[in-house]
């Protein structure tokens, strides 16, 4: 599968988290991409795009606040679900 998403499906399957999910409390996986992440808890975390470039942001998530992309994330403080774009 290619690792864009183009088609709907693609976009279905990602979204509704059927390529799975990690629970991110500190670190991420190396070389896995996002399509969300949802706070669990108020936290703060580090999202670089994976699209070209190498835009990155810190931010802070209150518990409940979701961001979509194709992203990176390390989870800094509490606790957030990152879905996976592939398998």
């Amino acid at each position: 599968m290619s690792a864009d998403i183009r088609t709907d499906f693609d976009y279905q399957v990602a979204q509704f988290g059927d390529f799975g999910f990690r629970v991110l409390t500190g670190a991420s996986v190396e070389g896995e991409k996002f399509s969300s992440v949802m706070a669990l808890e108020d936290s703060t975390i580090t999202i670089t795009s994976t699209r070209k470039g190498d835009a990155s942001a810190s931010i802070d998530l209150v518990a409940g606040m979701v961001v979509y992309g194709d992203l990176a994330i390390t989870a800094l403080t509490g606790k957030v679900i990152a879905y996976l774009r592939d398998v």
